[in-house]
């Protein structure tokens, strides 16, 4: 049986809006925490979690809108990563310096 086909254009909107949602909450909890530790590791576990949820809905749901939303999540944190990645490249660089 062949899984329902998917509406990417609905897929990358529901990965949009979810996406920056969790950005807008990930950025605000780093900036309040001051870039603590723990605030890192409990954005990487939402940002894990909002990936195997998405995963899980993609490859277990029967309809089209259900995989949508799943691919949704799946994107959901990638949509960030990059900018991301080039604050914590930042932190890290002044936090110790360009000796690393």
């Amino acid at each position: 049986m062949l899984a329902p086909e998917i509406d990417w254009t609905r897929a990358a909107v529901i990965g949009a809006l979810a996406g920056g949602a969790f950005w807008a909450i990930a950025v605000f909890v780093l900036f309040s925490s001051q870039g603590a530790a723990a605030a890192w590791t409990a954005v990487g576990g939402v940002a894990v979690m909002m990936l195997a949820i998405g995963r899980f809905l993609y490859r277990r749901a029967a309809s089209a809108e259900r995989r949508c939303y799943g691919m949704g999540l799946i994107l959901a944190p990638l949509t960030g990563v990059v900018p991301a990645a080039v604050f914590l490249l930042a932190g890290v660089t002044t936090e110790f310096g360009t000796s690393i």
